[in-house]
Order: C-alpha cells, then structure tokens, then sequence
C-alpha cells in the first residue's frame, strides 16, 4: 500500500473517533505520524500481563477483555471495553510493568501511542488529557465499587450487580436495557463466581420476568432490577 493511502487510511479512522471529531486536517496529520494504526483477530492478546510497556492504545473498533488469569486457570474478568475506549495508560503513568491482560474478544482496530510522544499529543489535542484523567478515575471507582461487592455481598447479588450495570451502559449507548456480546462465563468472571452461579441467577431472574433472553441478547427491566437488588 502506498504511502499516501496509508496516511488517508489513518486520518479517516481517526475522524471516526469523538475525540478528533473536531480535529483540524493538519491536526490529524500530526496526530497520525505519532500512532501506528494495528489489527488484531479476535483472540489475541493486544497486552500481556507484566510485560513492559508504556504505550497508550486507542481502541478504534471492536471489543477487548480486560482481565487476571491465575496459574490454575482461574480467571477474573476486570471489565470489557468497546470502541472508542483506551487502555494502557496505567503503564504510562507509573512505568510498571502490565497490570492485567487485554484479550481481543472480536477483531480489533487500534492506534498504539508510544509514551514518549504522549506529551506532544496532549499538546496537540489537550481534550486528550481530560479524557485520560477522566478513565483512570472511573477505573478507580469501579475498582473500589469491585472490593465493596467482594467483601459485603455474596455471589448472588453479585450477579445481579453485574447484570444491571452492563444492562445500564447499554440503555445510556443504545436506548436499551440490553446485555449483548456476553455470555453465562463472561458474566460470572466479571461477577468473580463461576458460570453455574451466574447461570442459575440468569435463569431465576427470567423465571420472575426481571429479565428476558432473546437470542444471544439479555433484556433487562432495570426498574424491578434495582427493586431486586434493593430487597436482598
């Protein structure tokens, strides 16, 4: 591919994303000569836990697993991402090694900004470092959200926790209380139990029509949910 149509490739997806939706021609020039656009198929891992790097990724489209495998293979999903998110940015912040996986959950589009050039994007876009700032905090209340629920509620309200917030995200995305792209496993992973907890709440919840399954999609009623939670 020519050098030219490479750098109309990158300027187009970069377009696409919220962040540089206002972003002047020459703006996204000169964001595009810092970030190297890359592809993943689904299943690959885009960050390995304790490896080193400081990179920042930008994910453009699709949907990434962010989690802990321990070396029984027991595993804790930390949350799911979809495009536009970020997620790296702990390493660039601390110089540390990885915290934690990213596993493709489908194919994968993202642009990889090395930390040393993180200084002249702020720069260039400072929208970048609000939105950064912004991420990390929202991580570090799901994270203590996470502890609270571990410590105080068992697997259960877990579950149902789990199943509203998702279902929650969806309404305020899509205009539906729905929970797609995950499954029985995915939910109990985020939920810290096993797939059998979450399926037999999954099944308890549809039996008293808190929820509905149609196809691979889980509808939510998320008024009765809250009740739900709020009597247990």
């Amino acid at each position: 591919m020519k050098t030219s149509t490479k750098r109309e490739k990158v300027i187009e997806k970069l377009r696409s994303v919220p962040l540089f939706s206002n972003a002047s021609e020459q703006e996204l020039l000169e964001f595009g000569q810092m970030v190297s656009y890359r592809r993943y198929p689904k299943g690959s891992f885009v960050v390995n836990r304790n490896d080193r790097g400081s990179g920042i990724y930008l994910l453009v489209s699709g949907r990434v697993k962010v989690s802990l495998a321990s070396s029984d293979g027991k595993e804790l999903a930390l949350e799911y991402l979809d495009a536009p998110a970020y997620f790296g940015e702990m390493g660039q912040e601390d110089h540390e090694r990885r915290s934690a996986d990213v596993i493709a959950m489908t194919e994968l589009e993202v642009f990889a900004l090395d930390g040393k050039n993180l200084s002249v994007a702020i720069k260039l876009q400072p929208q970048l470092a609000l939105s950064l700032i912004a991420t990390l905090s929202r991580r570090l209340r799901n994270t203590i959200t996470r502890l609270e629920e571990m410590a105080f509620h068992d697997a259960t309200h877990r579950v149902m926790r789990v199943v509203l917030n998702v279902a929650t995200a969806g309404y305020e995305t899509r205009g539906v209380p729905v929970i797609q792209g995950l499954t029985h496993y995915d939910i109990a992973t985020l939920a810290g139990t096993s797939r059998e907890t979450a399926s037999r709440v999954i099944s308890a919840l549809a039996k008293d029509g808190i929820l509905a399954t149609k196809g691979r999609k889980i509808v939510v009623d998320l008024i009765r949910m809250r009740e739900r939670l709020g009597s247990i």
